[in-house]
């Protein structure tokens, strides 16, 4: 009866397997990318493998047109405009005209369905304008439009009980509240939103491996979301709704790993090598950092995931722990480094010329197809990302059409009797495992994970712990003494810290420890100093992370000279009790010795007193620090002032603010104060800049043009040129305007600055006010003369919620910039006690447009004024990025109000080095969106 039921089972399993089999003969997959002409799309030219003659080769569109079946067009979106709209004669009347000359009238039975992804609602072109989508007026009338939407939670939810049967229940609970409070979670247009998303295709790559290690399901995540290459608020956004979904996350240890290889897994994926010479055999120490990342590999590999990404920063060892471990599966290995230069032709085909004919041979890619390797794709974030894309459809569909005709498929030729040579089965062991850095800065690299994240299964390379460093750093320093490794590690340790804070851009790695103890070990007479200036000599000529490495190697003993910050924060002075009451208010005289003078109505400068000009008292016309202790008098002496003084004491403020501004405006300018407020963020700047400038490096990077009629000779165009085609070069050059090739509008950028009262009165007890000018000038000058940002810096006080302080229009010159912030001490210093940031932060974020950045800078003095967490809710805005940093407390004030404020749109931030810091962290995540 049993052999009955396994009978019927697989002739029912062979009955499938045969109908999926012809459903698949009828369709073709035509992956779609940027480099496709009208032309491509039809025929592609190709040459006779018997006679060398040229001949045409029919795409798998044309091919559905003659034969009949679908085709899918996958990437539409990519395509330009004038080529998509080539297609409409054969979509609308069921005919083409062929690049051969020939007419060719569709089948009965052709069908094409298109894919793409929807025209983004805020592209703009290039003059500011609102840019054309690909979806034009031809091409919408071609098809008919289907929308695709996510599933609805129960669905998705019975999608996955119905995959993977065997997961608890209380992972699947777990799994579909975290989706469901990703999905809720208010993400901005300047962020990337698809990075805190669960989509289909990275739940089923999260079930395929908790079903095998239910406890690691906090981990599985992180990796499927790449969660440590995220922006910082990002990341605290995914870690407070894995907070809400009950799913726990252990800090990681970098002090130490205890880490083994499960040996019994590693044995049941072994494989016998057809080509030894192809299996890697690469120096390794053993040690437990990277075997636990080896085991996150192996574990994927061993639940069928055909698609790795493994991302880590460079030199954090992603090739070695690749290389060992096919070197322990005995693995077959085809290698492929992708680069800028790279195009989809090259990584599908070689096009080689032997006895005088054209020949094309197989690439690594169809190679490792073909025999069942593993293809490793290093450096995948280097190539244009519609190049890695094109294996979309490999990994997804199992199919993908070849320049010369053939086509790569998971299902494999027809019967023994119908078989198509044109048809290469994949074998069932192809695997690609592809290794990529992080997008942007240092590493110059496309955002490949923002494209194709879901497709693969994804795992995080991190930084070596302390132990198994140590380790390897004495496997290459055999003559080296254990302390100068310590020593080497440690600073490494510090170094990786400093990175993480945003203090240093570039991530010291093992690679470079490695190169300081290998010379130290070959050349001991150079001494520590000589080993490591041979690794960051280059490094130090930048002057600002030459600062930070000085001040590092510094602490562990090896002295360089470099002037540090200095803070003074000064201590309140506790309650005082005025010795007059208050009756006019006046300027008062100047103490030419500066003694401090408490509770009296005669000295300038004073604290805690009456009618004069100082600071903690009362009925004096505006503030004035002359750098004592503060002595404050309490709010209910402040209240029996009546309302005569207080108007005086306006009326003075005023005047004496009008008198100011007027002196600025007369030029009187204070270089020496500009200077030592540019030397605490100088660094800062420079890094800001940097990022600027590669921003900018890679917007105006140029491209390979193809169909040229000069320039280098386009070896996928060889054929063509031996027919006597013209347009058959290519060269360097800028992106076509010409279609749907979008670029950015300038940025806006607002600065909301708190200059009320609060920010002068406190200066002297945590320097809020000397943080907040620093800040200021440090996003004038990395902005200035950047015709790219458009920067906006806006005042808010108790006398007005919009202060405009720089507008787009104005020259950050030096004097302007000490005039702007001349100006902030001023009003400070002058303006009547209130506070207007919940208006500022409404009318500010309701006139910004989407995609604006607003960042606002407050002293959270709000409780006094009874402003609470709902009355900050234009922080919300999906349109607008927006975030709100409290730079000064009452208590713990600031950080329980920063705590309720959801989606990590507020900051806590006291340190006076720190501001400049988390300004450029908001800014730079936000430029790379």
């Amino acid at each position: 009866h049993n052999n009955h039921n396994n009978h019927n089972e697989s002739q029912q399993h062979h009955q499938q397997h045969h109908q999926q089999h012809q459903r698949q003969q009828h369709l073709r997959l035509f992956s779609l990318h940027a480099d496709l002409n009208a032309r491509d799309l039809l025929m592609v030219r190709t040459t006779d493998n018997a006679t060398g003659n040229t001949t045409w080769t029919d795409t798998p569109l044309t091919n559905a047109a003659r034969n009949g079946g679908c085709v899918i067009l996958d990437g539409l979106d990519k395509l330009r405009s004038d080529a998509l709209s080539s297609l409409a004669l054969v979509m609308e009347h069921g005919w083409m005209a062929l690049p051969d000359g020939t007419r060719l009238v569709a089948h009965d039975s052709f069908r094409v369905i298109g894919i793409g992804h929807p025209p983004a609602a805020d592209a703009t072109s290039m003059d500011g304008g609102e840019a054309s989508s690909w979806i034009t007026p031809e091409v919408q009338g071609m098809c008919h439009w289907i929308r695709v939407d996510t599933l609805p939670a129960k669905e998705l939810r019975e999608v996955l009980v119905e995959l993977y049967p065997s997961l608890d229940d209380d992972i699947v609970d777990k799994l579909m509240r975290l989706e469901k409070e990703l999905n809720d979670v208010s993400v901005d247009s300047a962020a990337e939103q698809e990075s805190l998303r669960l989509s289909l295709r990275k739940l089923k790559h999260i079930c395929r491996r908790v079903e095998r290690n239910p406890n690691e399901l906090g981990n599985i995540l992180c990796s499927t979301l790449l969660l440590d290459f995220l922006p910082e608020w990002e990341s605290g956004i995914v870690k407070r709704c894995f907070e809400k979904s009950g799913i726990s996350i252990q800090p990681r240890d970098y002090g130490t790993c205890d880490y083994t290889m499960d040996e019994e897994l590693l044995k049941s994926c072994r494989r016998v090598a057809s080509d030894p010479l192809l299996v890697p055999n690469v120096r390794f120490h053993e040690n437990a950092g990277q075997a636990e990342v080896m085991g996150d590999i192996l574990e994927a590999h061993s639940v069928g995931e055909k698609a790795l990404l493994i991302m880590g920063n460079q030199g954090n060892g992603k090739n070695k722990v690749v290389d060992k471990l096919l070197s322990l599966l005995n693995c077959e290995r085809e290698y492929v480094q992708l680069h800028r230069d790279t195009t989809v032709q090259s990584l599908l085909m070689m096009p080689m010329v032997e006895n005088g004919r054209i020949v094309y041979r197989d690439s690594p890619l169809v190679r490792a197809a073909k025999h069942g390797r593993i293809l490793v794709l290093d450096e995948a974030d280097k190539a244009p990302v519609e190049v890695v894309a094109v294996l979309k459809g490999l990994i997804e569909d199992g199919l993908l059409s070849l320049p010369d005709g053939r086509v790569l498929s998971r299902l494999g030729s027809k019967s023994s009797e119908e078989r198509d040579d044109n048809i290469i089965p994949i074998h069932p062991d192809f695997s690609v495992w592809t290794l990529a850095n992080p997008a942007g800065w240092p590493f110059h690299g496309n955002d490949l994970a923002r494209e194709m994240a879901d497709v693969f299964s994804c795992h995080t390379v991190h930084p070596m712990d302390m132990n198994s460093h140590k380790g390897i750093l004495a496997s290459y320093g055999t003559n080296v003494e254990p302390q100068f490794i310590d020593k080497i590690v440690n600073i490494w340790e510090d170094l990786r810290v400093a990175h993480e804070r945003g203090v240093i851009a570039y991530p010291f790695s093992i690679r470079e420890s490695i190169a300081v103890v290998k010379h130290f070990n070959a050349f001991p007479e150079d001494g520590i100093e000589g080993a490591i200036d041979n690794v960051i000599a280059y490094d130090c000529l930048e002057k600002s992370l030459t600062k930070h490495l000085n001040e590092i190697f510094s602490d562990h003993g090896i002295s360089l000279e470099h002037p540090t910050k200095s803070v003074v924060n000064r201590a309140e002075g506790g309650i005082s009790t005025p010795k007059t009451r208050a009756s006019s208010p006046k300027f008062g005289k100047v103490d030419p010795e500066n003694t401090p003078h408490v509770g009296g109505n005669t000295w300038a400068g004073g604290t805690g007193g009456s009618d004069t000009a100082g600071l903690g008292g009362r009925g004096g016309p505006y503030r004035l620090d002359l750098g004592h202790k503060v002595m404050q008098v309490t709010d209910e002496m402040k209240a029996r002032m009546s309302e005569e003084s207080q108007r005086k004491a306006r009326a003075m403020a005023k005047e004496a603010f009008n008198e100011k501004l007027k002196e600025l405006d007369m030029g009187k300018l204070d270089w020496k104060r500009y200077q030592s407020l540019r030397n605490e963020v100088d660094d800062e700047i420079t890094q800001l800049k940097s990022l600027l400038k590669d921003l900018k490096r890679r917007s105006e990077e140029r491209v390979w043009l193809k169909n040229q009629s000069n320039g280098e000779l386009d070896e996928n165009k060889i054929v063509d040129a031996l027919s006597g085609e013209r347009d058959v070069f290519k060269r360097r050059g800028n992106p076509s305007t010409n279609g749907n090739f979008l670029h950015n509008k300038p940025i806006t950028i607002k600065l909301l600055v708190d200059i009320s009262a609060s920010m002068y009165r406190f200066n002297s007890y945590d320097g809020r006010l000397q943080r907040l000018l620093e800040a200021t000038l440090m996003m004038m000058e990395a902005f200035r003369d950047d015709k790219r940002i458009r920067v906006h810096i806006i005042g808010h006080s108790g006398s007005s919620a919009k202060i405009p302080l720089v507008d787009p229009t104005t020259s950050l010159d030096e004097a302007t910039q000490l005039k702007v912030l001349e100006c902030m001490v001023a009003n400070t210093q002058y303006t009547y006690a209130g506070d207007n940031t919940v208006e500022a932060i409404s009318d500010s974020i309701s006139q910004s447009a989407k995609g604006d950045l607003v960042i606002i800078i407050s002293d959270a003095n709000l409780q006094r004024y009874r402003i609470g967490v709902d009355d900050l809710s234009p922080l919300q805005s999906k349109d607008v990025h927006s975030h709100l940093i409290f730079i000064g407390s009452i208590g713990n004030e600031a950080k329980n109000l920063a705590r309720t404020i959801p989606n990590e749109r507020a900051t806590v931030c006291f340190q006076s080095s720190d501001l400049p810091l988390l300004l450029k962290k908001i800014v730079s995540n936000s430029l790379r969106q």
